[in-house]
């Protein structure tokens, strides 16, 4: 097992939540709406969220939006999780014009750190993505590169992360390749500069990430249970595997709720999810259609199996009317 760092105030240290962005019926961000979650969360032992990512829709919300969005969100959660509470916010540009004016929309905010997605749509080079990375860490905030292929289709080479290492304001690395090996040599990574840690966040290899050396873990199923999450984090930080290994089975009955629309639709069910569970408004951005009768009906089904992991450890909250 890999030595265990001083981990303490890192950005992408312990359990990270990709938090959902909550939307009235017009598709405005409504943060008022994501307390009765926020509580949830803070309750369940989570301390960082991760904001405007993939879960919280950012790349489909306007600049303007995600910056309204996390200084609402943020003042939130510092004052439910308290002192160790620490944010984070995407920026999600197609390209490095557009991921620069995303940051710099972020100006004036307290954040703990920038989480930069590379380039998408077109296919760039290694020396291209290098710059890319180069630009972002230039603007000033701490940077924490994430490596989502699926999404942009452009995979970060660990030969580009090694080289942005001499990037003092280049902090750490969250992976969703859902590659181990891959992951693996990104976690050797860390041990050759301090400061750099690396985030798993593939939710089926949350106790292999760790096994591996990894940081934090960016569970979107988190959302649903945190304690079960932030559990699985302590278990195998003590050297715990069996209890760890247990929680990753959870982690994966919950991951399996994604099937019901597979896809980036996951973000529909997860709100869905958590509508029912009376935390959030189920409301996504255009193009995203709401489940179907069938696939609520699936869904509501899969939840009541779930009891054991997602029930206890929802505080008790008002359903807001949506």
């Amino acid at each position: 097992m890999a030595a265990r760092a001083d981990l303490s105030g890192h950005p992408v240290a312990g359990v990270i939540i990709p938090l959902v962005t909550a939307l009235d019926r017009r598709g405005r961000p409504d943060p008022p709406a994501v307390r009765p979650l926020l509580a949830h969360l803070a309750a369940g032992g989570v301390t960082t969220l991760m904001l405007g990512g993939t879960n919280g829709e950012g790349p489909l919300l306007p600049a303007g939006a995600v910056r309204a969005y996390a200084a609402e969100v943020s003042a939130m959660w510092r004052e439910l999780a308290g002192p160790p509470a620490r944010i984070m916010v995407t920026a999600a540009g197609t390209g490095t014009r557009e991921t620069l004016r995303r940051m710099e929309c972020l100006a004036g905010l307290d954040l703990d750190a920038v989480v930069v997605l590379a380039p998408s749509y077109f296919r760039h080079t290694g020396d291209e993505l290098d710059a890319h990375f180069r630009a972002a860490a230039g603007h000033g905030r701490p940077v924490v590169i994430y490596n989502s292929p699926g999404y942009t289709g452009n995979p970060i080479p660990v030969s580009v992360v090694r080289g942005l290492l001499d990037e003092p304001a280049v902090v750490g690395l969250k992976d969703s390749s859902g590659n181990a090996a891959l992951f693996a040599e990104f976690c050797a990574l860390a041990a050759e500069r301090p400061g750099f840690q690396v985030a798993q966040g593939a939710e089926r290899l949350l106790a292999e990430g760790l096994r591996l050396g990894a940081a934090g873990l960016v569970p979107g199923v988190g959302m649903l249970a945190p304690a079960l999450c932030t559990g699985l984090y302590e278990a195998a930080r003590a050297g715990d595997q069996a209890t760890a290994d247990a929680r990753q089975s959870g982690v994966d009955r919950l991951a399996a709720l994604f099937g019901i629309r597979p896809g980036a639709s996951g973000i529909v069910v997860m709100k869905s999810a958590l509508h029912e569970l009376g935390l959030c408004p189920p409301h996504a951005t255009a193009p995203f259609l709401p489940l179907t009768e069938t696939e609520l009906t699936t869904l509501r089904t899969a939840l009541s199996r779930l009891h054991d992991l997602v029930r206890p450890h929802i505080p008790q909250v008002a359903r807001r009317s949506e």
